[in-house]
């Protein structure tokens, strides 16, 4: 459902839900449609400022039906958008191997921030160029590789990986490669204020006292302070400062509305929790892909922007039935079956060690995995594989006996 103020109802709405409850207006339902402005006019006189309506956006509409199981009309989209995201399997071998490298390249900057060093813009540039190219090149490739998640140092993975789905998202976005290379580099910077606050705050164990989180929440003011006394250009800067602000005000440093936030910020501000809440950290286990979607779509247009976020749902992965993927153990299967109640956890059938050998076939149904257990990362280009016929008569069985 999408929230709507008074002034911004349309001829044609279906409201659901008021802002207040059902007592306090004399309205005998609350589900109205808005036939005309006597609607509106009498909704006004009954003091209430908002409603909640059916989504009026076909897009949003698709994703509130994917999110809630209703997944046929998006999945058959997927089909024929399937090529553009599949992958060979030496491209993702390169993209391993640029991902470590922008692993070692980050974690050597942020280590010298900490050691009162300044910003390394050289070694920035050329990890964010490569994120770029690769991203332009081979679209999907590296948003595969942060699916692993098998990290031994938060901080710096977390940098690397949001550089990469800004620059994604970026691209998703239609923006312009100079563009698409800004939201790289400041996903790479994004965090370099936690360089600057003590450890014991920054990687303890347990919940933050209040007065530590406080300490916390400075990292936004010194990140931008340092990077900016670095000389990183202005454009650099906006996610450094924005991306803990909030679509409605509610964020910080300074309590912005999406109106005032520039779109690297909003852009930060999907990507960076989207990635804290899917990966393990000091404190917390990292949650499923799915109920983080589910989450923060509940917080469109309250703390995230609800465009910018439809367009990174479509970004992190969702595989129509037949589709040839690669798990994160690189073992290679086929999406055998939907969920109905999620659609972003599907039954793969397994085939393909990850030598690249036969095996006997093992179903996996991702829905009941743990966060920790099988999981997609991409989606395997079939000109790369032979699939056995047997392992297709398995998949029409099981669709059948279903």
């Amino acid at each position: 459902m999408e929230k709507i103020f008074l002034n911004d109802l349309k001829i044609g709405d279906e409201i659901i839900k008021f802002d207040r409850g059902w007592m306090e207006t004399d309205f005998l339902s609350h589900k109205v449609r808005v036939d005309n402005t006597s609607v509106i006019d009498r909704l006004r006189r009954n003091g209430i400022e908002y409603v909640y309506i059916k989504p009026r956006n076909e897009e949003i509409r698709k994703l509130d039906d994917l999110l809630e199981g209703k997944s046929s009309e998006i999945i058959n989209e997927l089909k024929e958008q399937a090529p553009a995201f599949q992958l060979n399997l030496k491209d993702l071998s390169h993209a391993s191997e640029v991902y470590s490298e922008s692993v070692f390249i980050v974690g050597s900057i942020l280590d010298g921030i900490r050691n009162g060093g300044a910003i390394n813009t050289e070694a920035v540039k050329h990890v964010s160029q490569s994120i770029t190219e690769m991203t332009l090149k081979k679209r999907g490739v590296l948003t595969s590789i942060t699916k692993l998640k098998q990290y031994d140092n938060y901080t710096f993975h977390h940098s690397i990986n949001v550089s990469i789905f800004a620059a994604s998202l970026a691209t998703h976005l239609g923006m312009s490669k100079k563009e698409i290379e800004i939201a790289a580099n400041s996903g790479l910077i994004h965090d370099i204020g936690k360089m600057l606050v003590p450890e014991s705050i920054l990687n303890k164990p347990g919940k933050l006292s209040e007065e530590e989180y406080k300490v916390m929440k400075t990292h936004v003011i010194r990140g931008y302070e340092y990077a900016k006394k670095c000389g990183t250009p202005a454009e650099e800067l906006k996610m450094i400062i924005e991306h803990h602000e909030r679509h409605d005000g509610s964020g910080y440093p300074y309590g912005l509305k999406d109106e005032q936030i520039s779109i690297f910020g909003k852009i930060g501000a999907v990507v960076d929790i989207y990635d804290a809440m899917t990966s393990d950290r000091v404190y917390h286990k990292g949650i499923a892909a799915t109920s983080a979607l589910k989450l923060m779509f509940q917080w469109t247009d309250k703390h995230i922007n609800k465009s910018i976020f439809e367009f990174f749902i479509k970004n992190v992965g969702i595989y129509p039935v037949g589709s040839l993927v690669i798990m994160a153990t690189h073992e290679i299967g086929i999406v055998g079956k939907m969920n109905p109640a999620n659609p972003m956890s599907p039954v793969v059938v397994v085939f393909l060690s990850k030598n690249g050998s036969r095996m006997p076939i093992k179903v996996v149904d991702l829905s009941k995995s743990g966060i920790d257990a099988q999981k997609i990362i991409g989606l395997i280009n079939p000109e790369n594989v032979s699939v056995p016929p047997e392992v297709y008569k398995y998949i029409d069985n099981m669709n059948t006996l279903a």
